[in-house]
């Protein structure tokens, strides 16, 4: 079977670099263009749960949220090297996102070669950016594929090597990719089946050194979950991560019914391919050259068992939500790699080398200018605030600055706060803690066995720490409520305010392009809305300790 690393021409890799290095600098500059857009509250989360580390305070302890911990640790680090903004949190996403491209561009071209590699590179900085897929977003996806694509970069080299000490460190990444969220464990499997079949004669065939090759991995793989379970126990928080990471995760992804499961794959595929479809569909040609062109075994085998293992890790749940989908970004990616480099072996017999090769690309600039064209106004002019809008609707992301801001002006850090819906993000961005760990009221909405309860402890800590200020959010989308839910807890807010507290600041999102604000008491109470898009800000009466519960 011919080689085809060893058939590219020794001219290619200087240009493939080239390429490269184009797309990081683009990419670079749409995200530093943008790197201020306020964030979003999965963004929210991460930021206050990160803030919270940097305090000494564990995970789970003032932020309730089934994700595993990794993605929070990434926060922390972030905001230790680049500052508690949405600019410095947007920066670390470019340098995690700048170091994916550049792993994508290492395993395609170990695979596929230069020319392939760096196809595979440009498109998925391409794709990576997308608004559609919350791109330019820090979500725990863009974690976990940094993670997963450096580990199967080192178990690719591990098995041609056959260094055990690899086997263990890759376990480790891809390890870790799982702790930057569970949807990752899909990875595992993926990483085990290359080392049973690692391109040898005799591939396929589970031998007793495969097995003790996987035992390492395995250990790697299970330390850095072991490592957060010590530390989580120590703190004291181990109990709330077992509920929240295993109980109510399994309660959450048992919600969405299999019935419901393609048409909801249908409607997430709409979502996030109306300006990059070109993208996927060369990447689906890809799929299909990869099997009936002259590429490598162990070609097919790798990217074929990428792309399962990501479609796999999106489907936990049968949400597939937007930003679910950056995981498949790698694999689509190194098809579109291998599509147009099959393109150019066709033309190579009736071309030249360099007029094929220009044909070949003439693909992916092809589809690059389909994108520009489409997306022209978010790559090169939309500015944050309609970048917000564009993305999230009348989410109360902008708002959430000032509302914050506010209450930070006056409280001090020993103040506790409380947001009635969910948007975490205020918290982050007041410097102030929770008074309760309910960070959303998603849970709370679901039909899920532990919604009630929820409920209740969300009241009982609320009214325990009787918070300096409270934010009540009357937005559809920071409740998700269905004709089903249990809106106990929403009652019992419109009575805990209207005894305990004094109305100061009310938000009312008009349009994507206006937002009207009234501050202090006697201009909240005056004020007529003129949507129903509102966030309303309360500030406790007296010291004195109150209570709403019936």
């Amino acid at each position: 079977m011919r080689d085809r690393k060893r058939a590219q021409p020794a001219s290619s890799a200087p240009w493939a670099l080239l390429a490269v290095l184009a797309a990081l600098v683009f990419v670079a500059y749409v995200r530093l263009r943008v790197a201020d857009v306020p964030l979003e509250r999965d963004e929210g989360e991460y930021a206050y749960a990160g803030q919270l580390i940097l305090q000494g305070v564990p995970p789970y302890e003032l932020a309730y949220n089934m994700k595993f911990p990794g993605t929070y640790y990434a926060y922390a680090a972030i905001l230790a090297l680049f500052g508690h903004t949405p600019w410095g949190i947007h920066v670390g996403l470019m340098v995690v996102n700048a170091a994916s491209i550049l792993f994508v561009f290492a395993l395609g071209r170990r695979l596929l070669g230069s020319f392939a590699g760096a196809v595979a590179a440009v498109s998925f900085s391409i794709l990576s950016i997308d608004r559609w897929v919350y791109g330019v977003f820090a979500h725990a996806t863009h974690f976990v594929v940094l993670a997963a694509m450096a580990g199967l970069l080192l178990l690719l080299r591990a098995i041609e090597n056959e260094r055990r000490p690899w086997f263990f460190w890759s376990g480790v990444l891809l390890g870790l990719s799982v702790l930057m969220k569970q949807h990752a464990i899909f990875f595992l499997p993926l990483g085990a089946g290359l080392v049973v079949w690692n391109g040898s004669p005799r591939a396929g065939r589970a031998t007793a050194a495969n097995a003790k090759i996987i035992g390492v991995m395995a250990l790697g793989a299970l330390l850095p979950l072991a490592l957060v379970v010590v530390v989580l126990l120590t703190q004291g928080a181990l109990g709330r991560f077992w509920f929240w990471t295993f109980h109510y995760a399994r309660a959450y992804v048992s919600e969405v019914s299999l019935s419901n499961a393609f048409p909801n794959l249908v409607e997430g595929l709409k979502a996030v391919t109306p300006a990059n479809l070109a993208f996927w569909v060369v990447g689906g040609l890809g799929l299909v050259a990869l099997w009936i062109a002259r590429w490598e075994p162990r070609a097919r085998v790798f990217v074929t068992g990428l792309l399962v293992a990501s479609f796999l890790a999106i489907c936990p749940g049968f949400y597939f939500r937007e930003h679910y989908f950056i995981l498949l970004l790698p694999a689509v990616a190194l098809l579109s790699g291998v599509a147009v480099t099959s393109l150019r072996d066709i033309l190579l017999r009736s071309f030249s080398r360099s007029v094929a090769t220009a044909l070949a690309v003439a693909v992916l600039v092809a589809a690059i200018g389909l994108y520009a064209t489409k997306e022209r106004s978010y790559l090169f002019s939309m500015g944050t605030r309609a970048l917000s809008r564009a993305v999230y609707g009348n989410s109360p992301f902008i708002e959430a600055v000032e509302i914050a801001k506010y209450i930070r002006d006056r409280t001090d850090v020993n103040d506790r706060i409380a947001v009635l819906g969910s948007e975490p993000e205020i918290y982050f961005y007041a410097h102030r803690k929770g008074a309760t760990g309910y960070i959303y009221t998603y849970p709370m909405m679901e039909p899920q066995p532990y919604a009630k309860t929820m409920q209740q402890e969300m009241i009982r800590e609320i009214e325990s720490a009787h918070p300096r200020y409270v934010v009540f959010s009357w937005i559809d989308m920071s409740w998700l409520a269905k004709k089903e839910s249990d809106q106990g807890i929403v009652a019992w807010g419109q009575r805990y305010v209207r005894k305990c507290y004094d109305p100061v600041a009310v938000a009312d999102i008009i349009s994507g392009s206006e937002t009207r604000f009234a501050w202090e008491e006697d201009a909240v109470r005056k004020y007529v809305a003129a949507s129903s898009n509102l966030v309303y800000t309360f500030r406790r009466k007296s010291d004195a300790a109150c209570t709403a519960s019936e």
